[in-house]
């Protein structure tokens, strides 16, 4: 890693550099952001950063009760090149530095210009309250941040109503497309990211709420598409100086494939490409310990069952249930362990016709939904898990793979040359082969022997992987690889659906 991490903040006046090599408000002595969730059962939470600055004049540390509510935004910069230095540094026989640590001169523009090429790493709120103490000949400052999610946690207000009397008593009416719009208007007014739910189903009726049951926007955001067979966690993507809350959606299948030197691929949801890992650059613990998980064997959304008294509509709690389809062994269903979640979607009608005179649809899985949700049960119970698993900038560079460092889900990952590749289930399937995201984790950054080091220790969750159809040796067609190119199982082998395939002559991209 040659790159430091920068902070800014803002009071309100615009961005002002912290430990920029000029104005050398403080020095970043580190920082720790925890991010995410342990499991596909809860939703992440707003990531909160604990940091450190060093003040060598206490010109920070004076204002120290005006840092509570400025936004604070840290980047890492893309990797430095020599026209990024500044012409002030003089001729090269001027300089008395190493190669190495050129970077140092060096720090990224202001972080709203779109000419910014910095990777943002976190973009919050300073909270209340933190602690400062004499620190050499300057102060130390102890401070936390939440991410602006946390604005959409804060926020919990009266929704739109409706003057149809079969609405009496409720607000938050209106479909889901509707209800998302309001959301993020209300998000712009008070200067929170927007929510983007591109490619999530957005036709199924959802319920109103009592006027006396007032959730948060982020609880209605989680709800609104719980009953989804992509299963989304909601994250919030810093980009520049601004941010997204986005999904990653935990139940969509990956697809595995190989390019034409035997280094495996992983293709997204949306059709993005990305490049494997070598199992050699991923820290894990000394024992490469794995983890067994504990069998999960069905899901259960919470939705809403449409009632009518007077003419006026009510709602309660339905479940439906999904189950893994007769997919799992049944000693793994001995004992019945569910993930609930909890969702606004209506599962039953017993209005007497209300409900549909209002406009209002009963969802129900179709069969491609319990595919879907068996096949993702079949993914938590059948992988082994790393124990621990640590990005480190000093094997993974973080101009190169930004994705593994952000404080949100990396998006689909594939790791090629673990010892536990050679692992194979009863089930014919690689143990702990396939794709993986990042689902939460710690990001750390501090000074080592003079040098930054960032740090990501994350937990990684299974994806499915999409094995409708069975390999074979034609799906191969010129593959121009030898066998012994090929580090990976036959079981592995089974697992990619993509074989690169050479180029012709004349051909372009």
């Amino acid at each position: 890693m040659a790159q430091q991490c920068f902070m800014f903040l803002d009071w309100g006046d615009g961005w002002v550099a912290v430990n920029d090599h000029d104005n050398d408000v403080a020095a970043l002595d580190g920082f720790s952001i925890q991010w995410g969730t342990d499991g596909i059962d809860q939703q992440p939470e707003p990531s909160v950063m604990t940091f450190r600055l060093r003040d060598s004049t206490g010109w920070l540390t004076g204002r120290a009760l005006a840092l509570a509510g400025a936004r604070v935004l840290v980047q890492i910069s893309a990797q430095p090149t020599w026209g990024m230095l500044s012409d002030d540094m003089g001729a090269w026989s001027a300089q008395r530095m190493r190669l190495d640590a050129m970077h140092q001169t060096y720090t990224p523009g202001n972080p709203s210009g779109k000419s910014s090429t910095a990777t943002t790493l976190f973009d919050g709120l300073v909270q209340n309250g933190g602690e400062t103490r004499p620190h050499g000949d300057g102060w130390l400052l102890e401070l936390s941040a939440s991410s602006r999610m946390i604005l959409w946690k804060r926020m919990q207000k009266q929704g739109p109503i409706s003057s149809n009397a079969r609405y009496t008593g409720l607000h938050w009416v209106g479909t889901m497309a509707e209800r998302l719009t309001e959301l993020n208007r209300r998000a712009g007014e008070a200067d929170a990211p927007q929510a983007n739910a591109n490619g999530l189903p957005i036709t199924a009726s959802v319920a109103p709420y009592r006027t006396d049951d007032y959730p948060s926007q982020l609880a209605l955001l989680h709800r609104l598409y719980a009953h989804s067979r992509m299963w989304p966690l909601w994250y919030e993507y810093p980009d520049r100086d601004a941010s997204r809350i986005d999904y990653m959606p935990f139940g969509a299948p990956a697809s595995i494939g190989i390019d034409d030197t035997a280094r495996l691929t992983v293709t997204d949801w949306t059709g993005e490409t990305l490049d494997g890992l070598d199992a050699a650059d991923v820290i894990t613990d000394d024992e490469q310990s794995l983890t067994i998980p504990e069998p999960v064997t069905q899901f259960v959304i919470q939705g809403k069952t449409a009632k009518a008294s007077d003419g006026a509509l009510e709602f309660d709690q339905h479940e439906t249930a999904l189950t893994d389809m007769g997919r799992l062994p049944a000693n793994l269903k001995a004992t019945q362990s569910s993930v609930t979640v909890e969702a606004d979607v209506v599962t039953a009608d017993e209005s007497g016709g209300v409900w549909g005179r209002a406009g209002g649809s009963v969802w129900a899985p179709t069969d491609a939904d319990r595919d879907a949700f068996a096949r993702l049960l079949v993914t938590i119970d059948r992988r082994l898990r790393p124990a621990t698993v640590v990005f480190d900038g000093r094997k993974l560079d973080p101009a190169t793979h930004a994705r593994l460092y952000l404080t949100a889900s990396s998006g689909p990952l594939v790791i090629q040359g673990a010892t536990s590749s050679r692992l194979t289930g009863d089930d014919g399937i690689p143990a702990t082969g396939g794709a993986w995201a990042t689902i939460g984790g710690t990001l750390t950054y501090q000074w080592s022997s003079g040098r930054p080091l960032l740090r990501n220790e994350v937990t990684l969750w299974p994806l499915p992987v999409k094995t409708d159809t069975a390999t074979t040796w034609a799906d191969m067609g010129a593959w121009p690889v030898t066998w012994d190119m090929c580090r990976f199982t036959l079981a592995e082998l089974a697992l990619i659906r993509q074989f690169s395939q050479p180029t012709q002559e004349g051909s372009q991209g």
